[in-house]
């Protein structure tokens, strides 16, 4: 399972104290796209590591569409152990 960090929500990516905040609207398709992103994050996190994921934060989901599924797989890859 993700690790939960000091404060906030469980996280498949880490290190963010230092990220970049996002906040906005989309529409009602983009919505249904960014779950079924959330989706494809959680499946593909237990493909890598083994470990199902309880959840999945936004966040981590901005982040998974911003690298692609190339670069999260060798990112999830890299931190497995973590």
């Amino acid at each position: 399972m993700a690790k939960t960090p000091t404060m906030g929500r469980a996280s498949i990516f880490r290190g963010k104290e230092d990220g970049v905040r996002i906040q906005g609207l989309i529409t009602k398709r983009g919505g249904q796209e960014f779950e079924k992103a959330r989706r494809e994050l959680a499946l593909l996190y237990q493909d890598v590591t083994g470990r199902a994921v309880k959840t999945v934060s936004d966040a981590d989901v901005i982040e998974y569409l911003a690298r692609g599924t190339e670069d999260t797989q060798e990112y999830l890859r890299r931190h497995a152990k973590d």
